[in-house]
């Protein structure tokens, strides 16, 4: 990771600034088990919450659900494909 950030040119700060520019606190959607593991219907109600588009995982048992509500879950190969395209 240090050579990570070290290779950036920007110092830890103002990447976390950066990501802070594009963060949203958001209250997860109240939500039934959808997903295999009941854990991940708060990873699902946030996204409902911050009206995404994606969510970006490696979580198999996640990505069995594959659409909710319009929210796509998709691995990072996939993710990457359809950023590209936009």
């Amino acid at each position: 990771v240090a050579k990570k950030i070290a290779a950036s040119t920007l110092t830890v700060d103002q990447l976390v600034d950066r990501y802070a520019a594009l963060a949203a606190l958001v209250r997860p959607t109240p939500m039934l088990r959808i997903a295999p593991d009941p854990d991940d219907g708060v990873v699902i109600g946030a996204a409902l919450a911050a009206k995404a588009d994606l969510i970006v995982t490696g979580d198999k048992p996640l990505m069995s659900v594959v659409e909710y509500q319009g929210v796509r879950i998709v691995g990072i190969s996939q993710a990457v494909q359809l950023i590209g395209t936009v």
